[in-house]
């Protein structure tokens, strides 16, 4: 009888879902536990969050693109975010952690890339363009603030790149909360990319203590997903007066 892990890439697979530390791979193949089973989860669990967040910012951009305007998007909410979304990853990745338990995060800092240069033609075209050289100082900063912080960091230190995500990620969404707040509608934010991440937080929580314990990490999911369930609460405070506004700039492209 052929044992499981003789199969091509069932060996590999299972490694990577279960471990090589003590055989715990093979332990699980021959003897399904439920510690086996609970840590299987967490690993689908983690790739469905990579696989969805790829689509996080997806709706947000179909806005855009629809009402041709960055109309209630706060660039200082992009730049905080973006900078919250390299950390996560690049203090998961010198760790050493899964790519399962923070891929997410680099999927979402290129697509806040992507809305970024989006907020910045959108806004060319306006009377209040972006100018030169914020766009040049800004681009500039996150690629050697990434390349400097990867080679040389010091190990003792890396803890940093996600106790500072604390303070940049409450003023990046709080920016976005308090712009929200002002102008009573959500433009173009989207329902879905909101549910998303309010989900895709909480699902970080039980996963993060599964797979690393890092409480560091934890705190940030923590804190990520209070801060989204505050804009989930807005965006249905606010419903009447975006669909207001959405349908006033619909009649005038109509005209």
């Amino acid at each position: 009888m052929v044992n499981l892990i003789d199969i091509p890439f069932v060996k590999e697979i299972s490694e990577w879902i279960w471990g090589k530390d003590d055989g715990a791979a093979t332990k699980c193949l021959t003897s399904f536990s439920s510690p086996c089973f609970s840590q299987l989860v967490t690993k689908l669990l983690g790739v469905a969050i990579i696989g969805g967040s790829m689509l996080n910012k997806v709706p947000i951009m179909v806005n855009m693109m629809k009402n041709r305007s960055a109309a209630g998007i706060a660039r200082n909410s992009l730049y905080g975010e973006l900078i919250v979304y390299a950390n996560a990853a690049m203090y998961s990745h010198l760790l050493g952690h899964p790519l399962t338990s923070y891929g997410e995060n680099i999927s979402l800092s290129i697509q806040n890339t992507a809305l970024v240069v989006m907020t910045w033609n959108f806004l060319s075209k306006t009377d209040a363009p972006v100018r030169s050289n914020e766009m040049i100082t800004t681009s500039t900063f996150f690629v050697l603030y990434c390349i400097i912080t990867l080679s040389f960091l010091p190990s003792e230190y890396r803890y940093l790149l996600m106790s500072s995500t604390w303070p940049v990620m409450s003023y990046a969404r709080g920016s976005q909360i308090y712009k929200t707040f002002l102008v009573k509608h959500t433009g173009n934010l989207s329902i879905i990319t909101t549910s998303m991440s309010l989900f895709g937080s909480t699902i970080r929580i039980l996963t993060t203590l599964k797979e690393t314990g890092d409480m560091v990490v934890l705190s940030g999911y923590v804190l990520s997903g209070s801060l989204s369930f505050i804009m989930f609460i807005q965006y249905w405070m606010y419903l009447n007066r975006t669909t207001e506004i959405s349908s006033k700039i619909e009649s005038k492209k109509e005209k």
